[in-house]
C-alpha cells in the first residue's frame, strides 16, 4: 500500500508481511518458552554428567561443578559426598525403596525423575548418628535455589526428617525449610519419592551457603539422596514427555505455515 503526501512518498509492508513477522515472534517466544522449561533459568545439577569425568558409582565429589555452576559440595566432617548409582548392581545403597524391597530405585512414575545416579554422605553403608551435614558453599551469592530429597521415609523405630538451611555471608540463616516427617514407608508416604525444598529472595543475592542436616529420631539406617539441584533459581515443573511432543508438533506447524507463506509471494 502507498501513501502519498506533498512532498512525502512512504510505501508499508504488505500486510503478509505483517502477519509473517507476527507469527515468526511468537514462534520465537514459544523457543524461548520451550528452553526455559527443558534447561531451567540457572541450570540444573542431576549428576548424570560430571564435569572432567564421567559419573560413577561412589565417585567423590567436591568442586567438579564450581566452574560451571559457581558451588563446592562437602561435608561437615570434611571429608565429600559421593555419587551413587540406581540399582542394586553396585557397591553400597542411598536409600532402599521399602515397598519394593529395591536399593536406590525410585517409586513408579519417578524413575525418569531420578535417573541413573544421585548424591550421597557416605559410600558404602547408610549412616548412623551423628549424620554428617551436606555443605554447599557457593563462588557468589545468589538469590534462588532448589533441589530434591529423595526417600524420606521410615521403617522400624525412629523417623526421618532433613531440614535445609540457607545462611548469608556472616553466617546468618536467611532462610530455612524442614522435610515432612518420615514416620513409615506406606501408602501417602516418600517411599523411593521426591521432596523438593525451594529458597526464592527475589533480587536480593544473600545466599552464600546451604547446609542439609538430619532432624529425624533414627540413629541408624539414614541414607541422604540428593538430586536435581538448582543452584541459582527455585525449581521449574519438568515437562512431561507428552507436553513437550506436543510442543514440538505445536513448532513445527508453526514452521510449515511460515514456509507456505514465503512460496507463495
Amino acid at each position: 500500500m502507498n501513501v502519498n503526501c506533498p512532498g512525502i512518498h512512504l510505501q508499508t509492508a504488505p500486510e503478509h508481511g505483517k502477519r509473517s513477522a507476527r507469527s515468526t515472534a511468537v514462534f520465537g517466544t514459544i523457543l524461548l518458552v520451550f528452553a526455559s522449561q527443558v534447561f531451567g533459568a540457572g541450570g540444573t545439577i542431576d549428576f548424570e554428567t560430571v564435569p572432567g569425568s564421567a559419573s560413577a558409582d561412589q565417585l567423590a565429589i567436591a568442586s567438579q561443578y564450581q566452574s560451571l555452576f559457581g558451588v563446592k559440595f562437602g561435608l561437615s566432617t570434611g571429608g565429600t559426598p559421593f555419587l551413587e548409582a540406581v540399582g542394586s548392581a553396585d557397591v553400597g545403597n542411598g536409600f532402599v525403596n521399602d515397598n519394593l524391597g529395591l536399593p536406590d530405585v525410585a517409586a513408579a512414575g519417578y524413575t525418569n525423575q531420578l535417573k541413573s545416579f544421585f548424591l550421597r554422605l557416605g559410600t558404602t553403608t547408610l549412616e548412623s548418628l551423628p549424620v554428617p551435614r551436606l555443605i554447599i558453599t557457593y563462588s557468589a551469592p545468589v538469590a534462588a535455589a532448589s533441589a530434591e530429597i529423595w526417600d524420606i521415609d521410615a521403617q522400624g523405630p525412629g523417623t526421618e526428617q532433613w531440614l535445609v538451611e540457607a545462611f548469608n555471608g556472616v553466617n546468618a540463616i536467611v532462610d530455612s525449610s524442614l522435610s515432612p516427617l518420615g514416620t513409615n514407608n506406606g501408602p501417602g508416604s516418600l517411599d523411593g519419592k521426591p521432596w523438593t525444598w525451594s529458597f526464592n529472595h527475589g533480587v536480593t543475592a544473600d545466599i552464600h551457603r546451604i547446609e542439609l542436616s538430619f532432624t529425624g529420631s533414627k540413629i541408624n539406617g539414614i541414607g541422604l539422596a540428593f538430586d536435581n539441584f538448582s543452584p541459582s533459581s527455585p525449581m521449574e515443573p519438568v515437562p512431561e514427555p507428552s507436553a513437550l511432543l506436543m510442543l514440538l508438533s505445536g513448532l513445527g506447524a508453526i514452521g510449515a505455515r511460515l514456509r507456505l507463506k514465503r512460496r507463495r509471494r
